[in-house]
């Protein structure tokens, strides 16, 4: 009887019995993996969030947050300035200008040469003017020469006997302390002793270059917020020493991105915001809405202001 041959065994097989000690601890490590997978899967997607950190720890210390009715929840500079208490409910328009329902809130204009000849009678006939800021001079911007304003004096003049109460402004380009104190030197010697009803306002605004007036020209374009704040703290402080009111007068993104507002926190602002009503987180006693008002007796547009506090 011949004998069977026995199969070879398979491949397979021969695998199988090759890593067959190593099956069962691969096994165990898948499992482990698995169960470690699982339970990594459990805590993060049921686990109790960690608590964020309170808002006001992540603000600076020289910050404020507050509610901003244009622009939402935002970051603004910490002054040693009292809070804009002016009620938003009373800000009305009427007509093409606006008006503070409050009983005692005033409105004026402010005008340069740039108006031309006014006829003060008629913008007082026209009983929408309570009265009237002009500017006395400025200083260049190239040369830094002080110059009166080629149209205070008849200015002044007609609003005077016009019957409307007045201020004036200087517009600075200083940049230094001793320059400021000149600019207002300058507006004393030009008033000579008249009288006014409303401030002298220091208005420093940042030069902006142009095709023909580059910036390296421009003497005060490098000027830092902190020293121009200095700066007009010196011109009002000047001022009162010559028996006037001093005002001064800004921006709200002056206001919160450029000047340190402590050193002139003595004086009160003038704001410039060109809104239906004002948003400035800080006090102001004037208001400068708009650029685009058209008043009878002046045949160009002229800027609107409202006095929250009349002088």
């Amino acid at each position: 009887m011949a004998t069977q041959k026995r199969r070879p065994p398979s491949r397979r097989a021969v695998l199988l019995r090759k890593y067959r000690k190593w099956l069962l601890p691969a096994a165990c490590a898948l499992v482990a993996l698995l169960i470690i997978g699982l339970s990594l899967f459990y805590i993060l997607r049921f686990a109790e969030p960690e608590p964020e950190p309170p808002a006001s720890s992540l603000i600076p210390e020289n910050m404020l947050q507050v509610e901003d009715i244009y622009e939402g929840t935002r970051l603004i500079p910490k002054f040693d300035l009292p809070v804009c208490q002016y009620e938003r409910e009373k800000f009305n328009d009427v007509g093409r200008f606006v008006r503070y329902e409050d009983g005692k809130a005033l409105m004026g204009i402010d005008v340069s040469e740039f108006q031309g000849d006014i006829d003060w009678a008629q913008v007082k006939a026209s009983e929408q003017v309570d009265f009237v800021i002009i500017r006395l001079g400025y200083r260049g911007m190239t040369q830094g020469l002080l110059v009166t304003d080629e149209c205070f004096e008849k200015n002044y003049q007609g609003a005077v006997d016009a019957g409307l109460p007045v201020g004036v402004y200087f517009f600075s380009q200083a940049i230094t302390e001793a320059e400021a104190e000149a600019e207002a030197d300058y507006a004393l010697s030009v008033l000579d002793g008249r009288s006014l009803d409303y401030p002298i306002a220091f208005d420093w605004e940042p030069p902006v270059p142009g095709e023909n007036l580059p910036a390296e020209d421009l003497r005060a374009y490098n000027a830092q917020g902190a020293d121009v704040a200095r700066f007009g703290a010196a011109f009002c402080k000047r001022v009162e020493e010559g028996g006037y009111k001093p005002c001064f007068y800004s921006n709200k993104n002056m206001i919160y991105k450029f000047f340190d507002m402590d050193a002139v926190k003595d004086y009160p602002i003038w704001l410039a915001e060109y809104q239906r009503e004002p948003s400035l987180y800080y006090n102001f006693r004037m208001w400068q809405y708009s650029d685009q008002g058209t008043i009878p007796g002046i045949s160009t547009t002229v800027d609107l202001n409202i006095c929250f506090e009349p002088y």
